[in-house]
């Protein structure tokens, strides 16, 4: 991860003073990849551009969310197949598509709600329809519809679960919202793209305690079943688009990054013979290159695959 080619054999990466004059980044070195891997992704929207590098360097990369069979007349399910991907920003989310694909969580139906007057009744020419909000842009015009789309998503993600070699999880923000009934957490705020869940929600700042036992939880959960499976972790340096903690952004976003990092150091620590750090954050807020389009949010198409260059690196 050296940024110029000298040596730094005289430098001490432990002094802040000699790692300025020679930035790099130490990854622990694991042998988890090698031709033909399958790798399991899931997490924010930088996971989103991460999986593509991967999918662009040949990797065999799961969910295959393009394999889900639904009827666009009736069903919607986020933005594929036009994009490859569905995020999960929050460790709640994650846990849950976890418990879901792996039969803990069984009753998503109850979290369905309808939707009216919203952009998605107007863009439908639909008077009701329905949402699932534990997911991006899940809607359907019935709830048995619903509940299909539901039960194919799980099935694909129970499939890329299973088939995958190692699974990469990518961890982009502690602000989530609860729902009001069920006490679930949805996969965005209410009422936001297409609409729906006004006031059927709770937002809630989450605490370096929750966001870590959901992320040990998953991972219990996926070793009691998997024990051979290896394990990634990274945090996303996408900062937040808006706050609704009553902060500025940009000091929320770095409370955000820092109790998610702190978590992914804690969970590591504990879990060293299967889970393994990669710095993609301090590869985009450390190292002196471009990182970001203007937008000052998304990275850079060279910047995803580097961070995937350095991965492959660290452990083929």
């Amino acid at each position: 991860m050296d940024t110029q080619t000298f040596t730094t054999a005289t430098l001490n990466m432990k002094e802040w003073g000699d790692f300025c004059k020679a930035p790099h980044l130490k990854i622990a070195r694991r042998k988890l990849i090698q031709p033909g891997t399958k790798i399991f992704t899931m997490g924010s929207c930088f996971a989103q551009e991460i999986r593509g590098a991967m999918m662009r360097k040949g990797f065999q990369v799961y969910p295959r969310y393009i394999d889900v069979q639904f009827d666009a007349r009736v069903q919607i399910f986020d933005k594929i197949p036009e994009r490859e991907m569905t995020p999960h920003y929050d460790t709640f989310v994650i846990r849950q598509e976890f418990e879901a694909a792996l039969g803990v969580w069984t009753d998503r139906e109850a979290s369905f709600w309808e939707v009216r007057n919203a952009p998605i009744n107007k863009n439908t020419r639909n008077e009701v329809i329905y949402q699932d909000p534990t997911r991006k842009l899940n809607y359907a015009m019935t709830q048995p519809l619903l509940k299909d789309l539901a039960d194919k998503v799980d099935a694909v993600m129970r499939q890329g679960i299973v088939e995958s070699e190692l699974i990469v999880i990518t961890l982009g923000l502690t602000e989530v919202w609860r729902h009001n009934l069920t006490g679930r957490y949805l996969c965005r705020p209410p009422n936001t793209g297409y609409g729906g869940g006004a006031g059927l929600a709770t937002f809630r700042q989450s605490t370096f305690v929750e966001n870590y036992l959901n992320v040990k939880a998953t991972l219990d959960l996926l070793f009691s079943k998997f024990p051979e499976k290896n394990v990634v972790l990274t945090v996303s340096p996408v900062p937040l688009a808006l706050t609704y903690s009553g902060s500025d952004v940009g000091s929320a976003n770095l409370e955000s990054k820092s109790i998610l990092r702190a978590v992914a150091g804690q969970i590591c620590r504990e879990y060293a013979e299967r889970v393994t750090y990669f710095p993609s954050y301090e590869m985009a807020t450390i190292m002196p290159w471009p990182v970001f389009r203007e937008d000052k949010r998304h990275v850079l198409p060279e910047f995803a695959d580097r961070v995937v260059t350095g991965f492959h690196e660290a452990f083929s």
